[in-house]
């Protein structure tokens, strides 16, 4: 007869996100995540495999949450232009409230993996288009409503919003200083103007 977990699986995949989110896939060890979880060895592979299928897992689970919560202001009523300047704020404020510089995860899983991790790489890739497409459909929702004009490459500006929220999250990591982080943001969204 099979043994019932004795743990909430949720819960201990929220503290392996949060631990690979601090540490970075190469930096945490099986160890490490059997101390933070606090479950042992055979409960961790029994449950979540290895320590790789437990990254990809708190990954999507990163993308489900957090990435659907930095875009929340796109899927609200109100101006599409303060919406889009709201998920650069939040990004800002985020940012600047994250005293271990954490940055963002799937950022960090793309810089230390990618290069050589087809998994990461596709999530990453498809968390580009999704971020690319929840600014176009916004964009063209203004143009549509009249806020902005419409003779614009949105799709062209969707990009670069995208790749702006990429840069701002790198640059946080590195040197979150508030001025030079709102100066960025108050440049991007000067392309909306």
């Amino acid at each position: 007869m099979a043994r019932q977990k004795e743990f909430d699986q949720d819960e201990v995949l929220g503290k392996a996100m949060q631990l690979f989110w601090y540490k970075g896939y190469e930096a945490t060890s099986v160890q490490d995540l059997v101390d933070c979880l606090g479950i042992g060895r055979g409960s961790l592979y029994d449950t979540f495999g290895d320590k790789y299928k437990l990254y990809l897992a708190a990954l999507d689970l990163y993308r489900r949450t957090e990435g659907r919560k930095a875009f929340a202001p796109l899927t609200e009523s109100g101006p599409i232009k303060e919406a889009i300047a709201q998920v650069f704020r939040n990004l800002v404020e985020e940012a600047l409230l994250d005293s271990q510089q954490r940055g963002c995860f799937m950022v960090n899983a793309t810089l230390e993996l990618v290069p050589h991790d087809s998994e990461v790489a596709a999530r990453s890739q498809h968390t580009l288009k999704l971020m690319e497409q929840g600014f176009y459909q916004a964009l063209i929702k203004a143009e549509a409503l009249g806020e902005l004009p419409d003779d614009r490459n949105w799709r062209g500006i969707a990009r670069f919003l995208a790749n702006a929220v990429l840069g701002l999250r790198v640059m946080a990591k590195i040197n979150p200083d508030p001025q030079a982080l709102r100066d960025v943001v108050s440049n991007t969204l000067a392309i909306l103007e």
